[in-house]
């Protein structure tokens, strides 16, 4: 009698545990899902909508990146407060393990483009320095989140690469 129950107990744990790795890749598939479809249609990358050269403003430029989404090149309009960030909605997605949901910012005041660090757990880089406090950009600055490094280009100047 105590077998048969054991064998009964193995045959339940092995049916909730199925039931668990079914509905936990479930999950993760919608989740994958969800994240592409809460991405602002306002931030798509700029060479999705239009030339990068007729912008005004400034954007943000791929230089380097990890993230599978985001390739150089790959340009974004600053044209109101911007999130970067792995979730989606962030209004730039970086899908990398070193970038946190609500990493950085980057804001318009006073008639400046500001970068700020939103309390990341790896931290974010203006020009390879540790930003601590909310920093004014520079046309041509170097903005590393997690794996991907972008070049600050302001409206009129020509956007070069520094590696």
């Amino acid at each position: 009698m105590f077998s048969f129950v054991l064998l009964i107990l193995r045959y339940a744990f092995l049916a909730l545990l199925c039931i668990f790795i079914i509905k936990l890749v479930k999950w993760m598939f919608c989740d994958l899902a969800n994240d592409k479809a809460l991405l602002p249609d306002s931030h798509r990358k700029l060479s999705e909508t239009k030339d990068v050269k007729e912008t005004a403003g400034a954007r943000l430029s791929v230089v380097k990146s990890s993230s599978p989404d985001l390739n150089c090149g790959d340009a974004f309009e600053i044209d109101k407060d911007i999130v970067l960030g792995r979730t989606g909605s962030s209004d730039i997605v970086i899908r990398d393990t070193f970038t946190s949901s609500k990493h950085a910012r980057v804001f318009i005041k006073t008639g400046h483009y500001w970068l700020e660090d939103l309390g990341s757990t790896n931290g974010t880089f203006l020009n390879e320095v540790l930003v601590e406090q909310p920093v004014i950009l520079a046309d041509g600055d170097m903005i590393r989140v997690g794996g991907v490094t972008f070049q600050f280009v302001r409206c009129g100047h020509e956007m070069g690469v520094h590696n």
